[in-house]
């Protein structure tokens, strides 16, 4: 849901330069305190991850103007620090592959790994207490409604969205139109929004999708290989 294609030029030093700094700080922190060999056995898991997220990130829905990330399902999987390290990786690949700018690499990085680890860290906690399915539920949509809010407020401070009419925002989409108004116009079969009504409505509707996708990837798991959802916290053993 917030992974952003802004090409190399757009985003100001002022941004991308801390917001790389930040990142790269937070990655060498998480492997310099990691115990490599207590984590080897989760290097599938987080290759699965890896490769779930690079296409989701990737593809889009076509019936929706955007597409998923699963960053959240990688935070409740891998737990909080490993789904970051693993954004990260994604990201670059992403990058250098074309599918927006390196300088895009830090803030994507900070946006998508703040929902990976919030929803992480959430349903470690909550899990106890509500069960898998309903900790899933909160966790996902907490993560996305929270990095949904920061990558919209990023995009209007340096100019790319309009917030008063939400311009900007929806990705090119048959069904997506930007009228010389600057209203953004979303056709939705017979029904037609416009401006932050058709934000609105494909922000939550993607953000529904993705969770309910979620929950169920995670009810799987949990039935099947429980082992493999946030195990005891492993990376961060010393």
């Amino acid at each position: 849901m917030s992974h952003i294609h802004i090409s190399d030029g757009i985003i100001p030093p002022v941004w991308w330069i801390p917001g790389y700094v930040i990142c790269l700080a937070i990655v060498f922190s998480i492997l310099r305190k990691t115990d490599l060999e207590r984590i080897r056995q989760r290097v599938p898991t987080v290759a699965m991850m890896a490769a779930v997220m690079l296409v989701t990130m990737s593809v889009p829905l076509g019936f929706l103007p955007f597409h998923m990330n699963f960053a959240a399902l990688a935070g409740m999987m891998l737990g909080p620090a490993l789904s970051f390290v693993s954004v990260f990786v994604v990201n670059l690949i992403l990058a250098l592959l074309g599918h927006g700018g390196i300088t895009a690499v830090g803030i994507n990085t900070l946006t998508i790994g703040i929902e990976a680890a919030l929803g992480g860290a959430l349903f470690k906690y909550l899990k106890s207490k509500f069960g898998g399915t309903a900790s899933a539920a909160i966790s996902t949509l907490s993560a996305l409604l929270l990095s949904t809010v920061l990558i919209i407020l990023f995009l209007s401070s340096i100019g790319v969205v309009d917030i008063w009419s939400g311009e900007g925002l929806l990705h090119t989409h048959e069904e997506h139109e930007d009228h010389g108004s600057g209203d953004v116009v979303y056709r939705l079969g017979f029904v037609i929004l416009t401006g932050w009504g058709a934000v609105l409505a494909v922000i939550l509707a993607g953000i529904l999708l993705e969770t309910v996708i979620s929950v169920l990837i995670i009810r799987f798991f949990m039935k099947v290989r429980s082992d493999i959802v946030q195990p005891v916290s492993e990376e961060n053993r010393q």
